[in-house]
C-alpha cells in the first residue's frame, strides 16, 4: 500500500514540479528575452535558435505561441518572423524529455540541496538568484517526482487488469495514439506524457512500439490542445495557434507512417547509447524520436510556409465588420505578462484615436459606404470597456514598477471613453440642423476634423504638438460671441439656433478634452 502512495506521491511532485517551473521560467522569457527575440530574426537560423531558445526557456508549447502572439500583437516582431521562431519552440521543449536518459533522482537531490543551502543563507532574497532558486526547486521537485514513479512502476505489473488492459492497448496503434492524445490535451503537454510513456517503458509495462505511438499521439493532442485554448481568438492570433498546430501534425504524418511500417528500423538507428544501459538507451531513443517529431514538423512548415500562410489568412480573415468592436492586439493570456500587457494595451489604445476622424465623415461627405457614426460609437465603446477591463485585470496582478503605467492607461482609456461620447454627441446634434455643411456648421466641422486629423498623427509622430495644443487652446471667448450672435438673431428659425449653439458647447469641450489628452502625453514623454 505503501508504494501505491509513494507513487501517486511522485506524480504529484512531477506535475507540481511542471507547473512551478513553467512559473519559474516566465521571468526569464520577460521584456530582456522579449527584446532579444525580436532582433534574432534577422535570418532563418537565428530565428530557429531563437524559437529553440525560447522553447526551452518557456518548456510549453502554450507558452511559447502566447509570448510570439505578444510580440506580434506589440509590433516587436513581424508576423512570418514569428512564424519562425514559433516552428523550432518545441525542439527546445524537447530538453526535458532528455532528462530521462541520465539519473534523475541524482540530480533531483542535488537541486534541492542546493536550494537549502541558498536558503540557508538567504541568498533567495538577492533579486536575481531568486528565480534561478526557484527554477532549481522546481526541476528537483519533477526529477524526484519522476523517481519515484519510476520505482514504483512495476506495481503495474502486479495488477492483473492494469496487465490486461496495457496488454490489449498495446496490441492495437489506434488504441494507444488516442492514449497519447487524451492525457496530452488533458495535461496540455506532449513532454509530459512522453516522459511517463518511458517510465512506463522501463519498468517494462508497455513494449518499446507502443510507447513510441502514444509519443506521437501526445504530439497531436498538444497541437490539439493548443487549438482549444485558442477557440476564443481570431485573426492575426488564430493564424499563429494553428500554424503551431500544423507543426505538431506535421511531424506525425512525417514519421508516423515510416514508423509503423519498419518499426525495427527505428529502433536499430537510434540505438546510438551502447555505452549506456539497456533501460537508459531505450529511454534516449524514445527522447530522440520525440525531438526528431519536433525538427521534423518544423522542417514541414517551413517549406509550405507561403501556402500555409495563404491558406491561414482564407480560414482566419480579419473581418471589417468584426474589427472595430472587437481587440486587434489584447487577449487574455497577456495578463500574465504585465510588461506585454501595458504594451498591448496602448497599441488598442493608439488604434482608438487612430479612428477619431472617421466620426465626422457621415457630415463632411454623407454616403451610403460610411459606418453610421452611432454604429461606429457603439463598437468604439464596447472596445473601450473592454480595454478597461482588461487594465483592471492587469492592475489585480503583480505588477509591481509597472503601476505607475497601469494607472496612467486608466486615466488615458477614460478620457478617450469620455472623447468618444462627445464626438458622437457632436455628430448627432449637428447633423440635426438643415444644410449642416454650409455656414457656421459647416466651419466648425472642417475645423474639428482638422484638428482629429493631425491628433491622429501623434500617434505615431509628436511634431504635430506643439500646434495642436495652439489649435486647441482656450477658445470659450469666441464661442461666447458666436452664441450671442446666434441668440440676438431673430431671423433664424428656433430649432437651427438650438442647434447649433449646442454644438458650439460639444465643440468647445471636444477641444478642452484633447488638449488635456495632449498634455497628459507630453507629461508623459517627458519622465
Amino acid at each position: 500500500m505503501n508504494e501505491y502512495i509513494a507513487s501517486l506521491a511522485g506524480l504529484g511532485l512531477f506535475l507540481t514540479g511542471l507547473h512551478f517551473l513553467s512559473a519559474s521560467m516566465k521571468p526569464l522569457a520577460g521584456k530582456k528575452m522579449r527584446q532579444l527575440l525580436s532582433k534574432m530574426t534577422g535570418s532563418y537560423l537565428s530565428a530557429a535558435f531563437a524559437g529553440t531558445a525560447l522553447g526551452a526557456l518557456t518548456q510549453s508549447t502554450s507558452g511559447s505561441t502566447f509570448v510570439c502572439m505578444g510580440l506580434v500583437n506589440s509590433g516587436a516582431l513581424k508576423f512570418k518572423n514569428a512564424l519562425n521562431i514559433l516552428a523550432w519552440t518545441s525542439v527546445g521543449g524537447s530538453l526535458l524529455v532528455f532528462l530521462v536518459s541520465v539519473d534523475i533522482r541524482l540530480i533531483g537531490y542535488v537541486l534541492i540541496a542546493i536550494v537549502g543551502v541558498a536558503n540557508l543563507f538567504n541568498l533567495s532574497r538577492i533579486e536575481k538568484i531568486k528565480y534561478l532558486v526557484a527554477i532549481f526547486f522546481a526541476l528537483g521537485m519533477l526529477l524526484l517526482g519522476l523517481g519515484m514513479i519510476k520505482e514504483g512502476g512495476h506495481l503495474l505489473n502486479e495488477s492483473q487488469w492494469i496487465k490486461d488492459f496495457i496488454e490489449f492497448a498495446s496490441e492495437t496503434t489506434v488504441i494507444c495514439f488516442i492514449i497519447g492524445l487524451f492525457f496530452s490535451v488533458i495535461t496540455q503537454s506532449a513532454s509530459t506524457v512522453t516522459i511517463i510513456g518511458i517510465t512506463l517503458v522501463l519498468s517494462a509495462t508497455i513494449p518499446f512500439q507502443a510507447a513510441v505511438i502514444i509519443v506521437f499521439g501526445a504530439n497531436f493532442g498538444s497541437g490539439l490542445s493548443l487549438l482549444l485554448i485558442t477557440s476564443h481568438l481570431s485573426g492575426t492570433q488564430k493564424q499563429i495557434s494553428f500554424y503551431q498546430f500544423l507543426t505538431k501534425l506535421g511531424g506525425v504524418l512525417i514519421l508516423l507512417p515510416p514508423f509503423i511500417l519498419l518499426p525495427n528500423l527505428f529502433e536499430t538507428h537510434l540505438n546510438v547509447a551502447s555505452s549506456m544501459s539497456g533501460k537508459m538507451a531505450i529511454a534516449f531513443q524514445i527522447s530522440l524520436i520525440y525531438l526528431a517529431l519536433q525538427i521534423a514538423g518544423a522542417v514541414m512548415v517551413t517549406i509550405f510556409q507561403s501556402k500555409i500562410i495563404t491558406l491561414l489568412t482564407s480560414l482566419f480573415p480579419d473581418k471589417d465588420e468584426d474589427s472595430l468592436a472587437k481587440p486587434k492586439f489584447i487577449y487574455p493570456e497577456a495578463i500574465d505578462d504585465p510588461d506585454i500587457a501595458i504594451s498591448l494595451v496602448k497599441k488598442e489604445q493608439e488604434r482608438l484615436i487612430s479612428s477619431l476622424s472617421l466620426y465626422l465623415e457621415p457630415l463632411r461627405s454623407p454616403e451610403p459606404g460610411y459606418i453610421a457614426t452611432s454604429v461606429r460609437n457603439e463598437a468604439n465603446l464596447q472596445l473601450a470597456n473592454e480595454i478597461k477591463q482588461f487594465i483592471d485585470e492587469i492592475s489585480q496582478h503583480e505588477v509591481g514598477k509597472e503601476m505607475s503605467d497601469v494607472l496612467e492607461l486608466q486615466s488615458h482609456n477614460e478620457a478617450i471613453i469620455a472623447l468618444l461620447n462627445s464626438l458622437s454627441s457632436f455628430t448627432t446634434t449637428v447633423s440635426e440642423t438643415e444644410n449642416f455643411n454650409d455656414g457656421l456648421s459647416g466651419s466648425i466641422i472642417e475645423s474639428l476634423h482638422l484638428i482629429l486629423t493631425l491628433m491622429e498623427e501623434t500617434v505615431t509622430n509628436n511634431d504635430n504638438v506643439d500646434f495642436l495644443l495652439e489649435l486647441t487652446s482656450d477658445k470659450s471667448q469666441l464661442m461666447d460671441n458666436i452664441r450671442n450672435t446666434l441668440l440676438s438673431e431673430s431671423s433664424t428659425d428656433m430649432t437651427l439656433r438650438k442647434s447649433l449653439f449646442v454644438s458650439t458647447r460639444v465643440f468647445e469641450r471636444i477641444l478642452w478634452q484633447l488638449r488635456q489628452m495632449l498634455n497628459a502625453s507630453s507629461a508623459t514623454t517627458l519622465t
